[in-house]
């Protein structure tokens, strides 16, 4: 009677451990469950810090869109100025040069800067100076540099239309064939515009929360 007794408790011991065993084993599976699903999520939101939310990641996906096709822009402003002139010029230097240009009335520095949306004076100098050197510019006689007014030459004329040339030669065909360009070209310029303010805007706000800090 009591060997059957011992074997019955020994049994029952031996079912309470195996139990035990098994819940330890499903605990073990689901924390290392619970731990890859929550690092797979951190490893999504930190994959892509500037997209954590679904505003952030359209914003984001714009953002990079516009970085390229400013990249590629100036890009082509360099090419397309070196196919018709010898001087080494950076696309900023094009820009200012055909901003000089336009409508060949002599502009001040600041205004140069007013329609590229340009504070960095020093580049703006260093460019018109540049342009200078290589007889592309010309500066009109003041006696103050704040009034110094900026002139396209014989030669940067000549240069500006050939540039002119080569890029309605290039350039309209290629826009011509994207769907909805002609119709909505207008739309996206002034919705660009206005980005432009409301990141003018941001970097306001910026500035003024580093002085606050």
């Amino acid at each position: 009677m009591k060997r059957t007794t011992s074997a019955g408790a020994r049994r029952r011991t031996v079912a309470v451990k195996a139990r035990v065993a098994g819940g330890k084993a499903r605990s073990r599976s689901e924390a290392a469950r619970d731990e890859a699903e929550s690092g797979s999520k951190g490893d999504a939101k930190g994959a892509w810090h500037l997209a954590r939310s679904d505003t952030e990641r359209r914003l984001s996906d714009f953002e990079f869109a516009l970085e390229r096709l400013a990249q590629s822009y100036y890009r082509w402003k360099a090419s397309c100025l070196a196919a018709v002139c010898e001087v080494p010029l950076t696309g900023d230097d094009v820009a200012v040069l055909n901003v000089v240009r336009m409508g060949d009335e002599p502009k001040r520095l600041a205004e140069v800067g007013q329609l590229l949306n340009r504070v960095d004076v020093p580049n703006l100098q260093y460019a018109t100076r540049k342009l200078v050197r290589a007889g592309l510019i010309e500066t009109e006689g003041r006696s103050s540099r704040k009034e110094t007014r900026y002139r396209a030459t014989t030669r940067g004329r000549a240069v500006t239309e050939d540039y002119a040339a080569l890029r309605a030669a290039t350039l309209p065909p290629m826009f011509d064939g994207l769907p909805g360009w002609i119709d909505g070209c207008a739309a996206t310029a002034a919705q660009l515009d206005q980005m432009a303010g409301l990141y003018g805007q941001a970097t306001r706000i910026a500035i003024t929360r580093r002085h606050q800090s």
